[in-house]
Order: structure tokens, then C-alpha cells, then sequence
């Protein structure tokens, strides 16, 4: 049975009323006189107006700093590079607009990422798609610096609420790293007066047995908290417990890797 033309018709112009009416108040939002909403393409990276020191804020921010902070490895520095350009004005109390703006990103990107862990830089650019009547565009660059580490090296990597000590092969002999009793000292210094309490976790690599293991990792434990009670902190402020060797954060078929994973984990619980 053919369908009569007139019916074909009909049903196009509803169709069309419906879409317009559709688009007009769900999608532009201008039924009533209201200014049409345009639809966010950001991806959440920071971007500049010309001749701005801070950034355009964005509702993304934060989804796309969670992904960019989980590409950094444990120990690794970020770099931030502002970028400016000639022409650009410079009010800020900074040398350069670049620099003015990389510092900018670097408050931003903290506190999960430590500010002894973020350098900073600015670097004059030729002239590019950004000028003074143009959209907000990306001018900083990014990039990890990774942490390089040898066998017989400790370290400390600081993040939000915690701080990380990284341990040589085998060893709990934390007492013998002058550095990591300079940070301790002055971690005491800090809480000795307060009502934090503190957990202390140790983690090994995967080389050996299950049950030695975790009594290296406990070990490593219980030389940072020992050194935490010998110098003013009470005893029951302070859990210590090992995970052995059952949550690497690393590969532990590199060497590298399994210097990450040897490590104690000190949180202040606040």
C-alpha cells in the first residue's frame, strides 16, 4: 500500500517543528530571550587569555590534573614551562609572564603534588595562534623528569599527607641516612605538639620468601617509628605494619622497580 504524499508531508513538518523546538530549548536554552549556552569543548588543561598570568577557569580542571598526576612516576619531578610572548604585557611581580603563569599552574597542581617536587620556567615563544582577541589557549608546557636511583641509594619522595623512604637492597637500616634523619627531625619538630597520630607501613620487593619479607617490610617499619618515639613522639600515636611484598607500585622485574617497591609509607593522619 503506497502512502499518500500529503501524509509523507504532514509527518516531515512535525518532525521539523519538534527538532527546532528541541534544539531551541533544551540545547540552545533561548526560548524565553535567554543567551544560547555554548557547549564546553575544554579538556580541562589550563589555558590563557593574552596577556593573563592565571588561567581560565574550568570545571574540568581537576579530572584532567588527576589524569596528568597518575603519568608521573614515584620520586619523578614535574616541570612546568610558561610560555608568553613578546607582545604581551607583564603586570605581575614575576620577571616574565611565563614564569608569572608556571607558578600560577604550580599552586594549582598542589597539594597532591609537592612544591619541592614541581621546577618551574618561562620561555619566550614566537608569535602563535594566541593574540589579543583570540580564545584562551594552552601556554605552558609539561613534562616528568624521572627519578633515577642506584642500588645502594635510599630516598624520601614527598606527596599530599605522606611521605615515602625508599630503602637499599635488604636493609632496614634507616638510622645510617643522615638525610632521612634530618627529615624525621624536622617531622617531630612539627607534630610533637599536636594530636596527629601517624601510620608507618613498610613494603619490600619480591625477592626472597613471603614471610621474610614481611618481616622486612615491618622492620623498615619500626625504624622510622622507633626513631619517631626516641625523639618525643608517644608510642601510641604511632601503627606500624608491613605489607611485605603484596602491593608493588613498580615492576619488580627491573631493578628500578624493585628499589620502588622497597619502601616505608609514613602518613600523618590529621
Amino acid at each position: 500500500m503506497r502512502i499518500p504524499l500529503w501524509i509523507l508531508a504532514l509527518v516531515f513538518a512535525g518532525y521539523t517543528v519538534w527538532a527546532v523546538n528541541y534544539w531551541h530549548c533544551y540545547k540552545c536554552h533561548c526560548c524565553n530571550g535567554e543567551t544560547p549556552v555554548a557547549e564546553s569543548k575544554t579538556t580541562g588543561e589550563p589555558l590563557f587569555k593574552w596577556g593573563a598570568d592565571q588561567p581560565v577557569p574550568d570545571a574540568k580542571f581537576a579530572e584532567w590534573k588527576k589524569a596528568f598526576l597518575a603519568k608521573g612516576g614515584q620520586g619523578d619531578t614535574l616541570l612546568i614551562t610558561g610560555l608568553y610572548r613578546a607582545k604581551e604585557t607583564n603586570t605581575s611581580k614575576f620577571a616574565n609572564l611565563g614564569l608569572a603563569r608556571a607558578n600560577a599552574l604550580r599552586a594549582m597542581m598542589m597539594p597532591e603534588m609537592p612544591e619541592s617536587r614541581i621546577h618551574v620556567a618561562g620561555k619566550l615563544i614566537e608569535p602563535d595562534s594566541l593574540t589579543e582577541n583570540s580564545d584562551p589557549r594552552p601556554s605552558a608546557d609539561w613534562s616528568w623528569r624521572k627519578m633515577v636511583l642506584r642500588k645502594e641509594e635510599g630516598a624520601i619522595i614527598e606527596s599530599d599527607n605522606a611521605v615515602t623512604f625508599l630503602f637499599p637492597f635488604n636493609s632496614t637500616e634507616k638510622d645510617k641516612d643522615p638525610a632521612v634523619d634530618a627529615y624525621l627531625t624536622k617531622l617531630v619538630e612539627k607534630h610533637k605538639n599536636t594530636q596527629f597520630t601517624f601510620s608507618v607501613i613498610g613494603h619490600t620487593d619480591n625477592v626472597g620468601e613471603d614471610q621474610e619479607n614481611k618481616a622486612l617490610g615491618l622492620g623498615r617499619a619500626k625504624a622510622i617509628a622507633k626513631f619517631l618515639i626516641d625523639n618525643g613522639i608517644a608510642a601510641n600515636r604511632i601503627q606500624t605494619d608491613s605489607k611485605g611484598e603484596t602491593e608493588p607500585i613498580a615492576d619488580n622485574n627491573t631493578e628500578d622497580g624493585r628499589h620502588q617497591n622497597r619502601r616505608v609509607v609514613l602518613t600523618v593522619n590529621r
